[in-house]
């Protein structure tokens, strides 16, 4: 029923009605725009004003000024800080550098200072070696690894004050390796070389294995000529 009936004196008269009106949801979508859109500008409108007035106060402008001089010096420091450190990392390079360089040198002389040495010991030895000294002896033998499978052989040979007569025959090198583990053993050179001593002799030579070859020991073995078995032998065993 849309009302009641209601009696007043001897008169029916219905109840009152109340009608709202409801905005369809388009109305309402488009009333929160406007009202973002007006509190927008009025936003942006504050914030023009700020800014303005902003500028027209001394203090404000000198604050900017101050910041953009501080910024400014702030920004030549860092310039200058980045290239005193550019200079001073190429200091600490050349430095570096040089102290490698001198270190070199400095194994260089010690190295040689060593060899001199030992050659001023070997001739002292010849000095005072008597006829009762061998035939034919090995006084020095080394082996010195000088880059991935290659290693230098030095030997000096030196024959007795009795013999009259230069020792002539062969010589060659009985290599003992290393290779993934498991022991190889070559002699080498393939032939022998010829060797002749009179009153000394050196030798030196290289020979160059696999890289992932290890040479453990090397034995020198000499022989009279046309001989088959070694009159004299020296083993060296490789360190490392």
């Amino acid at each position: 029923m849309i009302g009641r009936w209601k009696r007043r004196g001897n008169h029916l008269a219905t109840a009152r009605l109340a009608v709202k009106r409801h905005l369809p949801w388009y109305a309402r979508i488009g009333l929160a725009f406007l009202l973002a859109l007006v509190l927008a500008a009025l936003g942006f409108g504050i914030y023009r004003y700020g800014e303005h007035e902003g500028r027209r106060d001394p203090n404000a402008l000198l604050a900017v000024q101050g910041a953009s001089v501080e910024a400014s010096r702030l920004a030549a420091d860092l310039a200058e800080a980045r290239q005193r450190a550019a200079g001073m990392e190429q200091q600490i390079r050349l430095e570096t550098a040089t102290r490698e360089t001198l270190a070199r040198q400095i194994q260089q002389l010690q190295g040689d200072n060593g060899s001199l040495r030992e050659q001023i010991a070997f001739y002292e030895s010849l000095l005072t070696k008597t006829d009762r000294a061998p035939a034919l002896a090995v006084e020095m033998f080394r082996v010195e690894p000088v880059g991935p499978g290659r290693y230098r052989l030095r030997a000096i040979l030196v024959q007795g004050q009795s013999s009259q007569e230069a020792f002539k025959g062969e010589i060659d090198f009985r290599l003992v390796t290393e290779r993934g583990g498991h022991r190889e053993t070559l002699n080498w050179p393939q032939p022998r070389l010829p060797l002749t001593v009179s009153r000394f002799t050196r030798i030196e030579r290289e020979t160059e294995l696999p890289a992932d070859a290890k040479l453990r020991q090397v034995e020198l073995r000499v022989y009279g000529s046309g001989e088959a078995r070694a009159r004299l032998s020296r083993i060296y065993d490789v360190k490392g």
